[in-house]
């Protein structure tokens, strides 16, 4: 028996066969890996973890937001700080150059210039509305109320005595000095329009003779309150074409007390008028 008849010979056919046949069914295993990978794919991908990178992006940020709002929180703090130490000084000065005042906590200070101009002022001329005008800035603050304690501060012996409008707290019956200023400015003001308000009456019907004590009185106490005050700014001097003399720049700069926060004081604390408005 020949050896090829005892193991079983096999033919170059066969083989060929097998091997297209393992062949073959490799192919498909490969196709069928192709399909998985297909299907894979179509899958969404988990989210990749963060970068060391963007986490430090993001710790930086979070810094820097931090970092800016402490830095507003100071310049808040600083601001608020600087306004109170000016406050402070300022009523440290007021008290310090004036008589003592309750209002002297309502003292601020303004850079103003000057505007002399009379044309379109409210300020200037006669009628009803250049009346109003006057009576806001005069008259309709009346006068105000300090308690009893405050009367030696103001080196007097006495004043009339009121309830407080609101607490019924006994004390004095105050008048501030500049609506008193103002009240004879104003009268200065009519007697230079003395053909609209004498039909009128009030003052101008008390006669002649007291008109003129009236107004040399205002006179005294505008003088008397310019020389208090001695206001010591400058203004230049400008030429006009055809005239030998110098003319005064009387638009000026000058540093001056808030009126309207005084004023707003006095109306906060009014106590009424003493008289009726004439």
């Amino acid at each position: 028996m020949s050896i090829d008849q005892k193991y079983g010979q096999v033919s170059t056919s066969e083989l060929d066969s097998s091997r297209i046949s393992y062949d073959s069914s490799s192919t498909l295993a490969d196709l069928n890996d192709l399909d998985d990978l297909d299907f894979l794919a179509a899958k969404p991908f988990p989210p990749r973890p963060a970068s060391r990178l963007s986490s430090l992006s993001k710790a930086f940020k979070t810094k820097c937001i931090w970092l800016i709002h402490g830095i507003l929180l100071l310049t808040s703090f600083t601001l608020f700080m600087l306004s109170w130490a000016l406050q402070s000084s300022t009523v440290r000065h007021v008290q310090r150059y004036s008589a003592w005042s309750p209002a002297a906590g309502a003292v601020r200070y303004d850079a103003v210039r000057y505007n002399v101009t009379t044309k379109n002022n409210r300020f200037v001329g006669a009628g009803s509305e250049v009346d109003q005008a006057w009576r806001e800035i005069s008259y309709d603050m009346g006068d105000q109320w300090v308690p009893k304690s405050a009367l030696p501060k103001l080196q007097e012996s006495s004043s009339l005595l009121v309830n407080h409008p609101q607490t019924g707290e006994e004390g004095y019956r105050v008048g501030m000095e500049v609506f008193h200023q103002l009240h004879c400015i104003n009268l200065l003001r009519r007697v230079t329009y003395k053909e609209y308000y004498e039909p009128l009456g009030g003052e101008f019907g008390k006669g002649p003779e007291a008109l003129q004590k009236h107004t040399d009185h205002c006179l005294e106490i505008l003088r008397l309150n310019t020389q208090c005050n001695a206001d010591v700014g400058l203004f230049t001097f400008y030429m006009v074409e055809d005239d030998p003399l110098a003319w005064p720049q009387l638009n000026s700069r000058h540093v001056c007390r808030s009126f309207e926060g005084i004023r707003q004081w006095a109306l906060e604390h009014s106590v009424g008028n003493m008289e009726l408005l004439e």
